[in-house]
């Protein structure tokens, strides 16, 4: 090492899953191409057959699961961006399978609400999606499952901490 180089701590390779597509050696990595491929799972059904994007999906399934949730609420639910849970609901609230009433108790919010329309395309895509995530994990065990779901509940309670 020459003078005045900062050696760097690489992190340590990933195990290769065998695709040899392993991504850069770090599993943060591998969660971030996972998720990609699972929206891509379910993009292509649901795009192909419903006319939904993943993220006018997650506003569906939300709404159907609570009720007067606010597009903040998604957000922050989800952890997605702003502008998608915006375009998502506007698009859905232009098609009329949601829309928008003012919070009695608190007249700076909007609560979104399942149109009739909503609730039964909802129920024609929830057995696709239940279908499509049991596809996703049929690989993995019960044990397995349970590990991954507590290994990412505790990775999503940390990391809210780490912003600054």
């Amino acid at each position: 090492m020459t003078r005045g180089a900062r050696a760097t701590k690489r992190p340590a390779a990933a195990p290769d899953d065998g695709s040899g597509s392993a991504p850069i050696d770090n599993i943060l990595a591998a969660v971030h191409v996972l998720s990609s491929r699972i929206s891509r799972a379910f993009d292509a059904r649901l795009a192909a057959r419903y006319d939904v994007s993943p993220p006018e999906w997650r506003v569906l399934l939300t709404l159907a699961q609570r009720p007067d949730s606010s597009a903040n609420e998604i957000t922050a639910l989800w952890a997605m961006e702003k502008m998608a849970v915006s375009r998502a609901v506007r698009r859905l609230e232009r098609m009329g399978r949601i829309r928008r009433q003012i919070d009695g108790a608190d007249r700076r919010r909007y609560a979104l609400i399942l149109t009739p329309e909503g609730r039964r395309l909802y129920q024609r895509i929830l057995p696709m999606a239940n279908e499509r995530y049991r596809e996703i994990t049929a690989v993995l065990s019960r044990a397995e499952l349970a590990t991954l779901r507590r290994a990412l509940a505790k990775l999503n309670r940390h990391i809210p901490g780490l912003d600054d």
